[in-house]
């Protein structure tokens, strides 16, 4: 073997070589996006396999068997998993031996993982927000102060199941005159109750509600001084509650629409019950407000 095939040999060899790097770290890089998509890549496909079911199904038990009162501490312990899982796949990546298969077998197995994602994992995603769990964010201060623009809320669809609605609930529902928007209110009034507003103050079944949640304005305007006046479509009168509706209002009184003039809200347009803030973002200093993280409602 002469000199210059010694030379060419190394040199392929070589370029092999460094393309069996590249391939190695593209696969790490891989599995911290998207875990067991880096095993498929060099060739791993039943450990890609385990990976790339096994976290996600890890997650979802952990939501799925959370009680709702620790649902953000299984929501933070699910992230410490994924971050760790997909650090261990990388992991479990980069020491992969395997003959390097063809990329046609990478490909193929690719789109089996991306199908069986959409397939199993996504499904289960969209049947737990549909009927357990929803993340909700406050876009008005119609619910001031108790909530504020840039509170993101935990909301229980499964509240209501057994127990009715009760009154002092904030429930998140369609809006009665387009089902596509959805309303955060506190229920004031439950079905029977009768429910008139005088002024600033609420009365239900002739008795003056206590409100120490409602943010009032002293400035109001002039004609509501007015002897008789009254803005509303709803509650100017006693307003009797029909079965299976209810009577929400805002807790800024002065901005927010809700019953006082649209009217009631079915039963069946109430989607759960807000629990908890989970996050907060102060939009104007561009900083969180950690102090109302965790705040139940």
């Amino acid at each position: 073997m002469n000199s210059e095939t010694r030379e060419l040999m190394n040199s392929d060899g070589a370029q092999t070589a460094d393309l069996g790097r590249v391939r190695r770290v593209s696969a790490v890089l891989l599995s911290l996006v998207m875990p067991g998509a880096g095993h498929f890549l060099l060739g791993a496909f039943r450990r890609g396999a385990a990976w790339a079911v096994g976290l996600p199904l890890l997650g979802l038990l952990l939501l799925f068997a959370a009680p709702v009162s620790l649902l953000i501490v299984s929501a933070v312990i699910g992230l410490v998993v994924g971050v760790v899982g997909r650090v261990a796949t990388a992991i479990d990546t980069f020491n992969v031996v395997t003959p390097r298969p063809s990329w046609t077998i990478v490909i193929v197995a690719w789109a089996a993982l991306l199908v069986g994602d959409l397939a199993l994992v996504e499904p289960l995603k969209a049947y737990y927000k549909a009927h357990f769990i929803q993340a909700f964010t406050i876009p008005s201060g119609a619910m001031e102060p108790t909530l504020l623009v840039g509170d993101y809320v935990m909301v229980d669809k499964s509240a209501y199941r057994g127990p009715a609605p009760q009154r002092g609930d904030i429930v998140v529902f369609a809006y009665p005159q387009d089902a596509r928007r959805d309303f955060i209110k506190r229920i004031i009034g439950i079905p029977g109750d009768t429910v008139v507003v005088r002024g600033q103050q609420v009365l239900v079944n002739g008795e003056a509600l206590v409100e120490p949640y409602v943010k009032l304005d002293a400035a109001t305007p002039a004609a509501s001084a007015q002897p008789g006046y009254c803005g509303y479509a709803y509650a100017c009168e006693p307003a009797r509650v029909p079965a299976d509706s209810y009577f929400v209002m805002g807790d800024n009184r002065q901005n927010s629409q809700d019953s006082r003039y649209w009217g009631f809200v079915k039963r069946e347009k109430i989607k759960g019950k807000a629990y908890q803030i989970y996050w907060s973002w102060d939009g104007d200093r561009h900083w969180p407000r950690f102090d109302r993280i965790g705040r139940s409602l």
